[in-house]
Formats: C-alpha cells, sequence, structure tokens
C-alpha cells in the first residue's frame, strides 16, 4: 500500500504555552506582517522566510539550530492540524499554534526549554524585525534639481 500524508510517523510534540504570552504573539504578528505589501491587515500566519528570520533576529540561530532545521521545523510544524480550517489547510504560513509546535521542535534541537525560546521572541516584540539596507549615495543626474 503506498504511503499516505498522514502515515508519515511525525511525532509532533505538545506546545509550551508562553510565559509572556502577549509578546511572543506580538513578536509573531509583527514578523507575519513583515514584508507584505498588500492586505496587511488580513495576514494570519507566519512564512517560513519570515520564520527564520524571526529566529535569526532574536540570536537563536547556532550551530545546532542551523537554517536548514529551521526550514525542516516550519514544515514539520505545517503538518499539524491545530488550529487550521477547510481554508487554511493549503496555505504556506504557520497559524500561532503550529508556529509554538516549531518554537518546541527548536527548542529541542538546541537541548533547552520552550521558555527560553519564548522568551528570545518575546525580546523581538518591541523591536520589532531587523531592517538591513544601503543608503544611495549622491548621483547629480538624479538628485540635481536645479537643471
Amino acid at each position: 500500500k503506498p504511503l499516505s500524508r498522514g502515515d508519515s510517523g511525525i511525532n509532533l510534540p505538545v506546545p509550551t504555552i508562553p510565559e509572556d504570552f502577549a509578546r511572543v504573539h506580538a513578536a509573531f504578528d509583527r514578523y507575519c506582517k513583515f514584508g507584505e505589501t498588500a492586505n496587511v491587515e488580513l495576514v494570519t500566519g507566519i512564512t517560513s522566510r519570515n520564520f527564520v528570520k524571526l529566529f535569526k533576529d532574536a540570536g537563536l540561530e547556532d550551530r545546532k539550530l542551523t537554517l536548514t532545521f529551521l526550514d525542516l521545523s516550519f514544515t514539520k510544524a505545517k503538518t499539524a492540524k491545530v488550529g487550521v480550517d477547510a481554508s487554511d489547510a493549503a496555505s504556506k504560513r504557520l497559524n500561532f499554534d503550529q508556529f509554538l509546535i516549531a518554537c518546541e521542535l527548536c527548542a529541542q534541537e538546541r537541548g533547552t526549554s520552550a521558555h527560553e525560546v519564548h522568551a528570545a521572541i518575546a525580546r523581538k516584540a518591541t523591536e520589532g524585525p531587523n531592517v538591513v539596507a544601503t543608503e544611495a549615495g549622491y548621483n547629480k543626474f538624479h538628485d540635481d534639481k536645479s537643471t
């Protein structure tokens, strides 16, 4: 019999509720909306790119918690059917419940508690995403409006 997605045998951990739930949820919301250009108010989940960015910005990426593992944990948590309705099933985003499962997977990989991961994420609630950009230098053909 061919294997179906339900037979994958992925054992997902039970998510730990963050001690500072409001701040972790605020950081989650900020990173959900980061980089979105249209319908920002309708965005309800975090993409894989923003998930990885959140962990990098929070300083959680290290030798054990690599970018590859972050991508894999995102994909594993995406298979969890918690807080998902029919319209979200095909989405490429994690809802908050799935995000907590991914945090639990990352904490297990680092060998720390989920509360430490949540605390690092909660610190990003007030700062938001780090934006690294270059500033263009003076260009006389574009910036000189006198001619």
